[in-house]
C-alpha cells in the first residue's frame, strides 16, 4: 500500500513513488560523481534510495497482476476497484477492493520474493514474522467499513495477496491469506452476501467516495450515532456550547426532532425562571380542584361529625333541675 494516485489505475500509486525513487538515486549519483558531500554518507543514501526503486517497482507490478486475476471476476457479477484512497490516512492507499456477491474485499498485494509461508499461525518471509501485514490489512478494512452503510459493514473482509506464491487459503486473526493464483476461487466460493443491485450500489459509492482527490476521514462512533439518529428523524448539533461543570469545561449536544419551527426558543435563564413561577401555581390549583371534587363525599361526614360540635358551640346546653325533696 503506498500514496495514492488520481488515475485510480492498479500500481499507479507506486509507480509514482518508484519514479520519486529514480529520481532522487539519479540525483545522489550525479552528487557522487561531482564529489559533493561525504562518500560514505552519499553511498548509504543511493543505496536505500536504490532500495526503494526495487521495492516500489516490485509493488507495481504486483498490483497490475493482482488486478488481471480480479478481472476473470467480472462475469461472476464482480466489481473491482483500484488504488483508492484509505480513509482517514491521506499518504497511504488501498491496492485492491473487490465488490461481489460475496461481500467486499479489500484486498493488500504484497508482491514479496524469497520463502514465504505460513507456519504455527504466523506468516513469515525469509524467517522474519509479517503479522504486521496482516494486522494493516484488516485496519484498512475497517476504515472501509466505517464509511459504507451499516447493513454493508459485517459483509467488509481483509485479504492479503501473496502475488509470488502460491498458497492456499489460510485465516490469520481476521485477515485471509491467499496465493494470486487462488485468489479468484476464493472469492467466487465465498457465500452471497450481496444481492447483484446492493454489489452495484456499493461500488458506485466506494468508487466515489474513495477514488476522489481527497482521502475521506474515519467515521467516529459519535459520528456513527449521528447517523443513525438522522436516519430516525433527529437532527443532533455537537457542540452547542461549552460550560463549565465543577473547574471543568463540557461540551453538550442538543437532539431534537425535525419538524416545523414554530417560534425561537426563549434563553435558558428566561425559561428556568418560568418553571419556577409556574411550578407553585399548579400545586395550588391542583389542590382547589381535588377539594371541589371531594366535597359531595365529605359533606355527610361533616354533616355527622362536625355538625354536634358545633351546636354545642352555637347553642349552650341547658342543665336540668332536679325536684325537691319535701320535707
Amino acid at each position: 500500500m503506498g500514496e495514492h494516485h488520481d488515475t485510480n489505475l492498479p500500481g499507479a500509486g507506486a509507480e509514482e513513488l518508484a519514479s520519486r525513487a529514480s529520481r532522487r538515486a539519479a540525483r545522489l549519483r550525479h552528487d557522487q560523481a561531482m564529489g559533493h558531500g561525504a562518500d560514505a554518507a552519499v553511498d548509504e543514501q543511493l543505496r536505500q534510495a536504490e532500495r526503494r526503486l526495487r521495492t516500489y517497482s516490485q509493488g507495481a507490478e504486483g498490483e497490475r497482476l493482482v488486478a488481471q486475476a480480479l478481472g476473470f471476476l467480472e462475469r461472476y457479477g464482480w466489481v473491482a476497484l483500484h488504488d483508492v484512497h484509505w480513509p482517514g490516512r491521506p499518504k497511504a492507499n488501498i491496492d485492491h477492493i473487490a465488490v461481489g456477491p460475496g461481500g467486499i474485499v479489500v484486498i493488500d498485494a504484497k508482491n514479496w520474493t524469497g520463502d514465504v509461508v505460513v507456519r504455527d499461525g504466523v506468516l513469515r518471509q525469509n524467517g522474519y514474522s509479517r503479522e504486521r501485514e496482516t494486522a494493516s490489512a484488516a485496519t484498512a478494512t475497517s476504515a472501509v467499513a466505517a464509511r459504507i452503510a451499516a447493513m454493508h459493514r459485517s459483509a467488509v473482509v481483509p485479504v492479503l495477496c501473496l502475488v509470488a506464491q502460491d498458497v492456499e487459503p489460510v485465516v490469520l486473526g481476521q485477515t485471509t491469506v491467499v496465493g494470486r493464483s487462488g485468489l479468484a476461487a476464493h472469492l467466487v466460493s465465498l457465500p452471497a452476501r450481496l444481492t447483484a443491485y446492493e454489489v452495484a450500489d456499493v461500488a458506485r459509492f466506494l468508487a466515489s467516495d474513495l477514488g476522489g482527490p481527497r482521502s475521506p476521514e474515519v467515521l467516529t462512533s459519535a459520528e456513527l450515532a449521528t447517523q443513525t439518529l438522522a436516519a430516525a428523524g433527529f437532527t443532533v448539533t455537537t457542540p452547542v456550547a461549552p460550560r463549565r461543570v465543577h473547574g471543568r469545561s463540557r461540551a453538550t449536544s442538543t437532539v431534537r426532532q425535525q419538524g416545523p419551527r414554530t417560534r425561537t426558543s426563549a434563553p435558558t435563564s428566561t425559561r428556568r425562571g418560568k418553571r419556577q413561577r409556574v411550578g407553585p401555581l399548579l400545586l395550588r390549583l391542583t389542590l382547589g380542584i381535588a377539594l371541589v371534587l371531594s366535597l359531595p363525599y365529605s359533606l355527610p361526614w361533616l354533616a355527622e361529625t362536625v355538625g354536634p360540635v358545633l351546636g354545642s358551640m352555637v347553642v349552650p346546653e341547658v342543665p336540668t333541675q332536679q325536684p325537691t325533696e319535701q320535707p
